[in-house]
């Protein structure tokens, strides 16, 4: 008698067949998602960077042709950051953070607005609570940095764990003799 010779597939081999491929086309879909929020987070991160040079040119543009007299935060509140500059020409100017915007006023002395940006911050937040102030001088000038963070969702930093090359970081050199604060000023915004 003769043995019959099945080469044919059982179920059990088809069925393992089925998840083998599958799992397979899960890594797949999981790696082709990973590369499309990567692409959709650098174009975020492209974008904040353009806007955060064209903040910092705008606001130290005008600040550098002015002289600044005061600095103030009023009017912040939680969800807002307002940082006010008075200059010796009887000028203003003024920033007014949120969560996700950032707005640049200027008036002159006559009360006529000159400047009026504002900027979208995307895929990141604004910290509104306060921004470090950093002050120094010595017999005839002064510095001035006011560092607002912006926290990223990409690079996942928070208030404890900031990445400081996404904030926002305003400079100022002026003489001692047309602004010397007696007091240091270390924060401005609602915390302070």
């Amino acid at each position: 008698m003769k043995k019959l010779n099945k080469k044919g597939t059982t179920l059990v081999e088809l069925i393992i067949s089925v998840a083998l491929i599958s799992v397979v086309l899960m890594f797949m879909f999981k790696l082709l998602i990973d590369i499309n929020n990567d692409q959709t987070n650098n174009t975020f991160a492209n974008k904040n960077q353009i806007n955060r040079a064209e903040i910092i040119k705008t606001i130290e543009t005008d600040l550098t042709n002015k002289t600044i007299k005061g600095i103030n935060s009023n009017g912040s509140n939680k969800t807002n950051l307002n940082i006010n500059f008075s200059f010796s020409d009887g000028s203003t100017s003024k920033i007014i953070a949120t969560e996700n915007s950032f707005i640049y006023k200027s008036k002159t002395s006559n009360n006529i607005e000159t400047t009026n940006k504002k900027w979208t911050i995307e895929s990141a937040t604004l910290y509104t609570n306060s921004a470090k102030v950093y002050y120094s001088k010595d017999n005839n000038f002064y510095t001035l940095n006011i560092n607002i963070e912006i926290h990223t969702t990409n690079d996942k930093n928070t208030f404890n764990n900031n990445n400081i090359l996404d904030d926002i970081s305003l400079s100022y050199i002026g003489k001692t003799s047309d602004y010397n604060l007696t007091t240091p000023l270390t924060c401005l915004g609602y915390d302070c």
